[in-house]
């Protein structure tokens, strides 16, 4: 399930607003450019989270036993599954 961009906009302002409060922190480009860039952040790591998480799920049903959508165990094996393709994309620097 996507992100809304309504809702990426909500979250890049309140991400905007917490750098701007926090000590230490200096923009060097104008607030709305580093608005527009981590909206548009948010929207592409839901997009790969979405792959990612349908690669899972493909992994998962591949296997030879089967294990009923929606069980514990389906639930187990599919998170298990996602952490092992997020150490991936780690372990290439991704």
């Amino acid at each position: 399930m996507a992100i809304s961009r309504e809702r990426a906009n909500d979250l890049s302002h309140r991400v905007l607003e917490a750098l701007r409060k926090t000590p230490g922190v200096e923009l060097t480009a104008e607030a709305e450019f580093v608005r527009n860039r981590i909206a548009s952040a948010l929207q592409e790591w839901e997009k790969e989270s979405d792959g990612l998480s349908a690669e899972a799920r493909r992994r998962v049903l591949a296997r030879g036993r089967r294990v009923p959508e929606g069980s514990r165990e389906f639930d187990q094996l599919l998170s298990e599954e996602l952490r092992r393709l997020w150490d991936e994309r780690a372990a290439r620097g991704e």
